[in-house]
């Protein structure tokens, strides 16, 4: 028994070493829900993904989800940084971040998106959709709730970005057409 003794606390300290280095660290995307601290039941889960493909595929956006039990020992916002970075997700992306044992959620979006979809737009979604469920215990109905307000609000932003845009292409071709018609009016005369 004693000569097994240094085999298994080698072993034990083998397993605490790499648990030590997987702390912190960005888990690999699943897809739209990545629900590593399992809160999410597969039929809301389904559910987003339809939905967040659905905005990709129109507005290439991507919103994607990914629970953690902890983001330790990085900051939530440092991890969701990690998280940017690893997952390759754009300017235009949002991610919807849970951290359940630190009992956190972040709202992140990309840096193109941030200028449209605002700190206090992302506060009141928080507010109003998602913590009441969370704090009942409700993850799977929280996070369903937060992803359709979520997806409402990038809609609403990409359609009032394209009516600026035409307006513009507007504002160009009627700036073109008087442009024209005064150099007419000027070679004429």
């Amino acid at each position: 028994m004693t000569k097994l003794l240094p085999i298994v606390l080698l072993g034990l300290l083998l397993l605490l070493a790499t648990w030590a280095q997987a702390a912190g660290e960005v888990p690999p995307q699943r897809g739209y829900v990545s629900d590593y601290a399992e809160i999410i039941d597969a039929k809301t889960e389904l559910a987003i993904g339809l939905l967040s493909g659905a905005l990709e595929d129109k507005h290439k956006t991507k919103l994607v989800i990914l629970t953690v039990e902890s983001t330790s020992p990085l900051e939530l916002a440092d991890f969701a940084a990690a998280v940017f970075r690893e997952w390759g997700l754009s300017p235009d992306d949002l991610l919807f971040l849970v951290a359940v044992r630190d009992g956190k959620v972040r709202l992140e979006p990309g840096a193109r998106l941030s200028r449209a979809l605002t700190d206090a737009r992302l506060q009141e979604i928080m507010e109003r959709e998602i913590m009441p469920q969370f704090r009942e215990g409700n993850f799977s109905q929280g996070a369903l709730r937060g992803a359709v307000a979520l997806a409402s609000a990038i809609k609403e932003i990409k359609k009032r970005q394209a009516q600026e845009r035409m307006i513009l292409w507007v504002a160009l071709g009627l700036a073109a057409v008087l442009a024209v018609g005064v150099a007419i009016l000027l070679l004429r005369g």
